[in-house]
């Protein structure tokens, strides 16, 4: 039965490891390098800010009143739910 080197094992593995880290720390860089490249390509477009009018969607926005309501005429005690 061969005897095993723990030595040569753990350096091996340290080695190992040591190009993995090296490896993500590149690809995170290259990804991180790619969405800024990205950010400013599509940023700086010049239709991106503007938008057709045919497909403008104004019925869903809040309108808020220059006043508020006024006072519904009535006693102004309501009984929801109850006999």
């Amino acid at each position: 039965m061969p005897q095993h080197d723990i030595g040569a094992a753990v350096q091996s593995r340290d080695l190992g490891m040591a190009k993995i880290t090296a490896l993500s720390w590149r690809a995170g860089a290259a990804g991180v390098a790619v969405a800024g490249l990205l950010t400013v390509v599509l940023a700086h477009h010049p239709a991106a800010g503007t938008v057709p009018a045919g497909h403008r969607d104004d019925h869903g926005s809040i309108l808020i009143p220059a006043q508020p309501p006024s006072q519904a005429p009535g006693a102004g005690q309501v009984t929801s739910g109850s006999s």
